[in-house]
């Protein structure tokens, strides 16, 4: 018995990380509905080597003029964190400015509509400046 203590921490398996997965581009559900979108995260692979595990949950939420689209993915590098950057988009073939908050957490199904709630609320109230000033 005091054999298989002993050893038994030597063979824990760690369990597959679940988290939203969908582009609100292509699948608008991925806004309000997005628990049909609860999947396994794969293991990144290159020709049957195993690269990557991932490490947590990732939601990016993209803002231009008076759209928004949201990205729920699977991350497989850095740690738990929230920022927002400014980069640029295409609207209808036209490069225009956009803000971008992103945040990643490491716990199953965490980029959820609730994870970063703070950045959505600060990016709302960029987008209605911008409006304001545009």
């Amino acid at each position: 018995m005091r054999l298989f203590i002993v050893f038994a921490p030597l063979f824990a398996v760690s369990a597959p990380l679940n988290c939203y997965i969908c582009n609100s581009k292509k699948q608008p559900d991925c806004i309000d509905n997005y628990q049909a979108f609860n999947t396994i995260c794969p293991v990144r692979s290159l020709g049957g080597v195993k690269l990557h595990e991932p490490v947590g949950c990732r939601v990016t939420r993209q803002y231009s003029k008076e759209k928004m689209w949201i990205i729920r993915e699977c991350g497989y590098l850095g740690e738990e964190r929230e920022r927002k950057f400014n980069t640029t988009t295409y609207l209808n073939g036209v490069k225009e400015p956009a803000t971008c908050v992103f945040s990643q957490c490491s716990e199953n199904l965490c980029n959820s509509a609730e994870s970063s709630n703070y950045f959505l609320t600060a990016a709302a109230v960029f987008v209605a400046i911008f409006k304001l000033f545009a």
